[in-house]
């Protein structure tokens, strides 16, 4: 996950459908786009309040002059991002006007995370135009017309802290909100709460974190959790002391599930793999 915590940031756009192929890397997902006429591959991620670009990146895409501002990542520390406004992104087919965009050295995530450079995070702003369906075995995305029926559970989609979350089932301790985080290739993330209230004693830890550098995280094994119907058992997690609701739930535990998101609706439809 390589989330931003910057607010009040809204998409526009609108077109035809367009098909495309995502590049899976891990749990890592990655879609092609263009900006300003150049091609990119872009990490997709619905944890990022606002579309990221790094610096080397978006100096060649002539992306600057924009005002400093503190943010925070998921890893260790804060840092500076530059903003830059109207930016279009071509994405899917469509045209998507990036009224507020954020330029960071994004070179540590990319070395860290990818082993390669990261020239761009595309934010929850794509899921703002339309529904989506995400079949992340068949490495495939589209647009879906709001006629069609999804199949799958269809779980209510609740804001909190400019991302989108879903409520799942732990166990003994019941439905609480999770991120809905298709950003997050580290797995399934807790808060220290949660951890709490679920008994779990840490096996050890392991070095994690997004955008703010590395950061040693609690790693323990979640006994039981239920998304859409679906049970989980022994579901290995990491501790995130500074996580704003009870849980993240990414991309290993997502890709169990074909995927349609409705932002504007503020629903999500998980229908499990059989």
């Amino acid at each position: 996950m390589i989330r931003m915590f910057l607010a009040g940031l809204l998409a526009l756009s609108a077109v035809p459908a367009h098909a495309e192929r995502l590049e899976i890397r891990g749990d890592r997902v990655f879609v092609p786009v263009k900006v300003n006429g150049e091609r990119l591959l872009a990490l997709l991620d619905t944890g990022a309040e606002v579309t990221v670009f790094d610096k080397t990146a978006a100096s060649r895409l002539g992306l600057v002059g924009g005002v400093e501002v503190d943010a925070r990542g998921t890893g260790a520390g804060p840092i500076r991002a530059e903003l830059v406004e109207n930016v279009t992104v071509t994405a899917l087919g469509r045209d998507i006007l990036v009224p507020v965009a954020a330029v960071i050295d994004l070179s540590d995530v990319g070395s860290r995370l990818l082993n390669a450079p990261l020239p761009m995070v595309l934010g929850r702003e794509i899921f703002d135009q339309g529904r989506l369906a995400v079949d992340l075995e068949a490495a495939r995305i589209d647009w879906l017309d709001e006629a069609e029926a999804p199949a799958g559970t269809m779980l209510e989609l609740a804001p909190a802290h400019g991302i989108e979350t879903i409520a799942v089932r732990f166990g003994t301790a019941g439905e609480r909100a999770a991120d809905f985080d298709l950003g997050n290739g580290s797995g399934l993330l807790i808060s220290t709460g949660l951890a709490k209230d679920l008994g779990l004693v840490p096996v050890g830890l392991e070095p994690a974190g997004g955008i703010g550098g590395a950061i040693l995280r609690p790693v323990v094994f979640v006994p039981e959790i239920t998304i859409a119907g679906r049970s989980f058992h022994d579901v290995r997690a990491h501790v995130s002391p500074d996580l704003q609701v009870p849980a993240n739930v990414g991309v290993g535990l997502l890709r169990n599930f074909m995927i349609v998101t409705d932002f504007p609706a503020k629903r999500v439809w998980l229908d499990a793999r059989r």
